[in-house]
């Protein structure tokens, strides 16, 4: 019986190595004579030690301070929960706008530096690795105090205005939009912070694209604030993304012309302009705003045009998990730990009707006999009538024709889930308002920044080891699913080299730390009057009038004592203090609100985030029975919501 079923694993192991002999294909990028020239490729077989040049370097020590603080110290320091009258910890511009927590060039002068045990006492939990203390005091030292130079919005449209009439032919108008960083210039965003967003963004553009071609955004500016991107470049129909916006961009602005001032008309007339040449009011969009949120579960989903169930995105992608098992077309890894889920896990391979991979993960809840891997290798239950495992969920990470990877969370019968259940898979290292819940979209952009994540299969040897706990077939399916070590490996790394070679391309490295990840956390950051006053475009004095009366006085108080607020918090009052404070603007209210995750929208289900939008407050509240009830907390529950179509 073990030779027969050795013949078998050669068999699957030669033809899957006859695969892997084929070069890695190289992807095309979309190119215009406007083209920006990308960041040289960096090898990814380097250590993640520092390398390329000083600014690259810059960029690398800022993304991986920030990362080490933000795991250690930014539960006790942000907005929403500030200890020892220290609140911004995620905010850098603020620390520096203090003068005392982050001084630039100077380590022994920042507080968040000299606090830290052994020479203070912080964090609590204990002290810090001491090459991560030498990380922050490095980034410290190199920092430098930026000189802003302010971009204001009406100085944006001047610049993209006359980009579409220059660059554009009329006819392409209409798929043209494009993304602005002007408020983080504002801010005072160093240019390290600046170069990572840029590196989420066109990261982003990508993981959201159906062309087999990467996509390039064109910078229209000198400075590299202000973005074009063609819609039809990436495969997204214009109606897919103009609804996508319109439901959910909360900084939609429209010019209007009864005001006397000259810059203001000059504004309305190239608004008027630019809405009636591209066909959308959202023809300009907040490109920090666009990488937060682009990649959470609902518009991810609605963006990449993932439908409604498994089922659809099988069939869309040419899967069928049942033949392909029964034909022997797949091949698995069990293991114990996987470092995010609580249980045994399994990962499985199978090729899209392109030849392009598709992974699944099986994940359980319990370790009782039919969620035991080791006993039941050979489900999922019903496709196996023996030895059958039964699991509760898992994620699908798909390969995108330009390389780039897709991802889906689901249950085990199909439903789509906004995010796993905390009790079955977990994101130590998520954005604090995740509750350390893996967020489909941006959660696995970050976990999988270097791509698929081997992990050595133990039931083949297991199998192997207990032959006898198995029938003459049962041995052999187990042997033929479960390939020898370097064939699994193999067959991995040859699907990595193809994402790899499209980040490359892209200028990113994937051994360094994830710029989706890093962006998030600035547009979900504790932010300052400083910061308040420039995300509505008004001078102090101008929000100082606000901050005078209700509803300001009393929701946002922290800023008139130089504290912080929440981006919830500024959400809630923003399009409406916009109103009231700049009388050459009219607000549009997003048709659903805002999508942002939220502490409390992160407690309310185990699994759905439908309910993570914030109305403004000018905007009615959703219809009673339009939020969908919380999931049962014993199960992975139905994903399915109102905000998906």
């Amino acid at each position: 019986m073990e030779k027969k079923a050795t013949v078998y694993s050669l068999w699957i192991m030669i033809l899957l190595l006859l695969g892997a002999c084929s070069s890695s294909p190289r992807v095309p990028v979309s190119k215009t004579k406007e083209d920006v020239e990308a960041p040289a490729p960096v090898a990814t077989n380097q250590s993640s030690n520092q390398t390329g040049t000083p600014a690259q370097q810059a960029v690398d020590i800022q993304a991986q301070a920030l990362a080490i603080l933000d795991k250690a110290c930014v539960s006790c320091h942000s907005a929403t929960n500030v200890q020892g009258n220290f609140g911004s910890l995620d905010n850098v511009e603020a620390m520096i706008a203090s003068g005392r927590y982050l001084v630039p060039g100077s380590p022994e002068k920042s507080l968040i530096y000299t606090k830290l045990a052994p020479v203070g006492n912080m964090p609590p939990s204990g002290a810090m690795k001491p090459e991560d203390v030498a990380t922050i005091k490095s980034w410290i030292s190199g920092l430098k105090a930026v000189q802003v130079v302010p971009l204001k919005d009406t100085q944006v449209l001047d610049i993209i205005q006359k980009d579409l009439q220059l660059n554009v032919p009329v006819a392409d108008q209409n798929q043209i939009r494009y993304f602005s960083f002007h408020v983080a210039n504002n801010v005072g965003t160093n240019e390290a912070a600046l170069e990572s967003m840029r590196k989420a963004f066109v990261k982003v553009v990508n993981s959201l694209s159906t062309s087999p071609v990467l996509v390039k955004p064109v910078a229209v500016d000198a400075k590299k604030l202000i973005y074009r991107l063609r819609l039809d470049e990436m495969g997204i129909p214009v109606a897919v993304f103009d609804s996508v916006m319109s439901d959910f961009y909360p900084f939609s602005q429209q010019f209007v012309n009864t005001v006397s001032d000259s810059t203001a008309l000059q504004a309305a007339q190239n608004d008027l302009t630019m809405r009636t040449q591209t066909g959308t009011t959202n023809y300009l969009l907040r490109a920090d705003w666009f990488i937060a949120t682009a990649t959470l579960p609902v518009p991810y989903e609605r963006l990449l045009q993932l439908g409604t169930t498994q089922a659809e995105l099988d069939a869309d992608l040419g899967v069928d998990i049942l033949a392909n098992l029964n034909a022997n077309r797949a091949i698995r890894a069990g293991f114990k730990n996987s470092g995010v889920s609580s249980q045994n896990r399994m990962i499985e391979r199978h090729s899209q009707r392109n030849g392009l991979s598709y992974w699944i993960s099986y994940d359980f809840a319990r370790l009782d006999a039919i969620e035991n891997i080791f006993s039941n290798p050979l489900g999922p239950a019903p496709i196996s009538q023996t030895k059958a495992f039964q699991h509760d969920g898992g994620e699908i990470i798909f390969q995108l024709a330009n390389g780039m990877l897709g991802y889906r969370l689901v249950n085990a019968t199909g439903d789509i889930l906004d995010k796993g259940p905390t009790s079955i898979v977990k994101q130590n290292d998520a954005p604090s308002q995740f509750l350390s819940a893996i967020v489909n979209g941006v959660s696995c952009m970050n976990c999988h920044n270097a791509g698929l994540l081997y992990k050595k299969d133990e039931i083949r040897a297991f199998a192997l080891a207990n032959i006898g706990a198995f029938s003459q077939e049962e041995a052999q399916r187990i042997l033929t699913l479960y390939p020898e070590e370097k064939t699994f490996k193999d067959t991995m790394d040859k699907d990595n080299a193809f994402y790899f070679n499209a980040l490359t391309q892209l200028g990113i490295d994937p051994k360094k730390p994830d710029p989706v990840n890093q962006a998030f956390r600035f547009f979900n950051r504790s932010l300052s009057k400083n910061d308040v006053k420039e995300e509505l475009g008004i001078s102090e004095a101008t929000l100082d009038s606000l901050l005078a009366n209700e509803p300001y006085r009393t929701q946002w108080s922290a800023l008139r004592t130089q504290g912080f607020i929440s981006r919830q918090e500024f959400s809630l009052l923003g399009s409406t203090a916009l109103e009231q404070s700049r009388i050459e603007v009219n607000v549009a209210i997003p048709v659903v609100g805002e999508f942002l995750a939220t502490p409390d929208c992160m407690f309310a289900s185990q699994v759905q985030m439908d309910n993570c939008v914030i109305a403004n407050a000018n905007q009615p509240a959703p219809a009673p029975g339009t939020a969908p009830a919380p999931a049962p907390a014993a199960s992975m529950g139905n994903g399915k919501g109102s905000n998906r179509n």
